[in-house]
């Protein structure tokens, strides 16, 4: 289906009804509402987590973290990140000590090149706050697949559906989170809590509701 009225990117446009999901999270960022561009039942979610704590969230809100790991880590431990290349990491720890404040944007606009765009450059730091290694995401390691089926919400009548699935499926078909391990589902889970940490007062059932939280019912 073609995307019309708006770009994934694009910034708002003035008499227009349709926004692109940038524009909205940069309107929600700058205290914004976006009613105008979101059914109401979409927009009466985000009011609800709003005044939960739980979010707008972005990338700035890890600075604390970001800045740990960058300030803690030497140059071969940098190195072994996923999308840490070309000598970016040397790079990386030449800059740091030339911010009179930390922040995520300072830091993107002193790496910021030609070479290192700024896309790019999100994406690894992205990595460094999840601790991505080269080797985990190497094509090699990922070329089996995802190695298991999450079900993450089902109608009643697919019950007989998941049973079959538990038989014949070629991965395993995974329901509860805290009954399975996988090296994919356990970058899932911490990339989540670690989300989660950047919540006004995160909570348990905030940090860990993708491991504890069952499938929906529907």
């Amino acid at each position: 289906m073609p995307r019309t009225g708006a770009g994934f990117h694009d910034p708002l446009q003035r008499g227009s009804s349709i926004a692109s999901a940038t524009a909205i999270r940069r309107l929600l960022l700058e205290g914004g509402s976006p009613a105008a561009y979101l059914p109401e039942y979409s927009m009466s979610i985000l009011e609800r987590e709003h005044a939960a704590g739980r979010g707008p969230v972005s990338l700035e809100d890890f600075r604390s973290q970001l800045r740990h790991v960058l300030i803690t880590r030497t140059a071969e431990e940098l190195r072994e990140l996923q999308d840490m290349n070309e000598g970016l990491e040397n790079r990386l720890l030449k800059v740091m000590p030339q911010l009179d404040q930390f922040t995520v944007s300072g830091l993107l606009e002193a790496l910021k090149s030609k070479r290192y765009t700024h896309t790019r450059l999100q994406r690894l730091l992205v990595h460094a706050l999840l601790n991505h290694s080269k080797a985990e995401l190497a094509p090699s390691a990922l070329a089996g697949g995802p190695g298991y089926i999450r079900v993450l919400g089902f109608r009643e009548s697919g019950r007989k559906l998941l049973k079959k699935m538990k038989r014949t499926a070629a991965w395993p078909v995974v329901l509860s989170p805290a009954q399975f391990t996988h090296p994919g589902l356990d970058r899932d889970l911490r990339a989540a809590a670690a989300y989660a940490g950047a919540f006004n007062e995160p909570q348990r059932a905030d940090l860990y509701a993708d491991y504890l939280k069952p499938p929906v019912i529907m």
